[in-house]
């Protein structure tokens, strides 16, 4: 069978493939495997003390070869990605950082109230746990396309009692709440914040947690008081009648921020202070969709390296927009050279070179077209049937045809 035939055969249904992949056995078990058990792991220990975890971990990005390099993926893992100069974006290979981001076991924002001091002469309050988030809101936001921000506020009300809410800020929940869904400005996000707090309800966190904005243009919450004097208003009782009180302050309040998942796969991400990456147990299904494409591209490649390098570029293509993006991957620039027909060897030693190199493959590639998925489909067949002419003549003699006379 030709690289493009397979290739052909495996994306034209691409979901049913892949379907095919996770229903095989020993794919199927260490995905169970992986479901089961990563809501476990609270940390990049826990992560790498489990064998069967990190190999499915490093495997969802393509990064098997390197599992055996503990102590160079403890280091993209433990220094993440928030800093520019950290490990994992010093790396040209941005497979690290798209794992160091999957498996940050630091995404969740919290903070704690204070408990009361008693001085010689006064009593302090308990404090209200309050918390800012680390980046400044932008001037204004878009939330008429697919644009949505997503996360659930979590309070600590008192020793045995946790309450939350999940915000969402799209263009269905913001519909007729703000002027103009294609600027969204940060009043209009805290409004819209404190609106679902409230809509939330009693068993929610109505009551218990408001959200402003702060002098440096964050969004910041805040724990407040509640009191229900429960069904007769009236101080006391129990049953219906029970009062329910949750005091503002104190060392067992606390306000816990973590990005919850879009409510749909159309959805975008859009990062109001609090980036958009999810927690490891939030992130399952997008793991595993990696793990299970990576596992077709691998086996693909175990009968044709051309199929694997034209899943692969189908799959990037979209995420591409110049040619610093095809020289920085080397089987992208394996796959862009076949198709615009430079050497396989070609590369760029010097800075002049590099930037001609890019010149030219922007000369040759249209990298908007890569937003369109059927361009995107015509440029890997384009590249499968030049990889059958150049490396399958003798399982299709015809294709000598077109390899100009070269076995």
């Amino acid at each position: 069978m030709t690289t493009l035939t397979s290739y052909v055969l495996l994306s034209r249904n691409l979901a049913t493939s892949l379907q095919r992949k996770a229903a095989e056995p020993t794919v199927a078990r260490e995905t169970a495997y992986y479901q089961a058990n990563i809501g476990k792991v609270k940390s990049v220990d826990d992560l790498m003390a489990d064998q069967r975890l990190y190999n499915y971990a490093v495997k969802a990005f393509g990064l098997e070869d390197m599992g055996y390099a503990k102590a160079f993926m403890r280091k993209v893992l433990t220094e993440g990605t928030t800093d520019s100069s950290a490990f994992a974006n010093r790396l040209a290979d941005d497979r690290y950082v798209a794992f160091a981001k999957a498996f940050d076991f630091t995404q969740e924002a919290t903070a704690t109230g204070t408990d009361p001091v008693l001085t010689e002469s006064s009593q302090v309050a308990a404090g209200a746990a309050r918390l800012s988030l680390p980046v400044a809101l932008a001037d204004s936001y878009d939330f008429s396309g697919t644009g949505e921000a997503s996360f659930t506020l979590s309070s600590q009300v008192d020793a045995s009692t946790t309450k939350s809410a999940t915000i969402v800020l799209n263009k269905a929940s913001l519909a007729g709440k703000v002027a103009d869904l294609a600027n969204v400005t940060p009043i209009e996000i805290g409004t819209a914040i404190n609106a679902q707090i409230a809509a939330s309800g009693a068993d929610g966190l109505m009551g218990k947690v408001q959200v402003g904005i702060g002098v440096d243009g964050s969004l910041f919450f805040e724990t407040t008081g509640y009191t229900d004097l429960g069904f007769d208003g009236a101080p006391g009782g129990d049953g219906v009648n029970a009062d329910t009180v949750y005091l503002a302050g104190g060392k067992a309040r606390t306000l816990t921020v973590s990005n919850a998942v879009l409510s749909g796969p159309g959805q975008s991400p859009v990062d109001i202070g609090n980036g958009t990456d999810l927690a490891p147990d939030v992130n399952v299904k997008s793991v595993v969709d990696a793990y299970l494409q990576q596992s077709l591209e691998a086996d693909a490649g175990a009968e044709d390296t051309g199929v694997r390098l034209a899943l692969y570029f189908a799959r990037k293509a979209p995420t591409l927009s110049s040619g610093y993006d095809i020289l920085g991957d080397a089987a992208l620039t394996q796959v862009v050279n076949t198709v615009i027909g430079l050497p396989a060897t070609s590369s760029a030693t010097t800075s002049d070179a590099l930037t001609q190199r890019v010149a030219l493959i922007g000369s040759k590639v249209d990298f908007a077209s890569f937003q369109d998925p059927a361009k995107v489909e015509a440029f890997a067949r384009r590249f499968a049937a030049i990889w059958d002419a150049q490396n399958n003549t003798a399982t299709d003699p015809i294709l000598a045809l077109f390899s100009n006379g070269q076995a």
